[in-house]
């Protein structure tokens, strides 16, 4: 991401992580694990802001239910 590499090491996360779409996996990985704030990823990806927030929350609660499945599953 960004030339850097972005280790996942709960496989859990790492597996939901992977059935984003490319956009949404970026926005949550620049968010949380390289700390950008919604503006600066919107630079960096060629998004304006609210498309980023927009994109950032729906892409969460589609992460929790998968997770949440998960642990149903389990």
């Amino acid at each position: 991401m960004l030339g850097r590499d972005i280790i996942v090491k709960n496989e859990s996360i790492a597996e939901a992580l992977r059935t984003l779409s490319k956009r949404d996996r970026n926005i949550i990985l620049l968010s949380y694990f390289l700390e950008m704030s919604d503006g600066e990823i919107g630079k960096k990806l060629n998004l304006v802001r609210s498309n980023v927030q927009y994109y950032r929350t729906n892409t969460l609660k589609e992460l929790k239910k998968l997770l949440e499945e998960e642990n149903a599953d389990e």
